[in-house]
């Protein structure tokens, strides 16, 4: 277990560390006023120093011994049941962003949320359809009509 923490600490460093490289190039700041590469260099840093932290904790911490190693050696086993549901919301997310721009916005987010609010909540229909009528109305309210983006419209063409 602490050889994949200290290799996952490891890559989250690294990957920060290009982040932050890649946002240096868009540039940080012009005079006094944030660039396009200020915000992906805050979250490459905060990325690297969270993998330093993990890194080092997971180098320099003590092993724990007894009964509580024990327990935890046996959740760290393979159980492939539970890859399933992040691999079902990477597909859903994807067959969003391949969609949302024939189905538009309100009918893709509609969708899209019901689906993964039904893998939280496996057996019931109620609280994932209203949830999803929910997120999905505010959403359009708040960024559609009070800050007036504009998003696609769709299938959908009275708004």
């Amino acid at each position: 277990m602490k050889k994949y923490d200290q290799m996952g600490g490891l890559i989250w460093f690294v990957l920060g560390i290009c982040i932050c490289i890649g946002s240096l190039q868009l540039g940080l700041t012009s005079f006094n006023v944030p660039g396009p590469g200020f915000l992906p260099f805050l979250c490459g840093a905060t990325l690297g120093i969270f993998g330093l932290i993990l890194l080092f904790s997971t180098t320099f911490l003590k092993p724990k011994g007894g009964e509580e190693a024990k327990s935890e050696r046996s959740l760290v086993k393979r159980n492939w049941k539970k890859f399933l549901n992040p691999l079902l919301i990477l597909l859903v997310l994807l067959v969003y962003i391949l969609l949302l721009e024939t189905l538009g916005f309100l009918l893709t987010t509609f969708i899209c949320l019901l689906f993964l609010f039904k893998l939280s909540e496996p057996g019931k229909w109620l609280m994932p359809l209203a949830l999803s009528f929910i997120v999905t109305a505010l959403t359009y309210l708040i960024f559609s009509v009070w800050l007036q983006c504009q998003f696609p419209k769709g299938l959908i063409r009275f708004w």
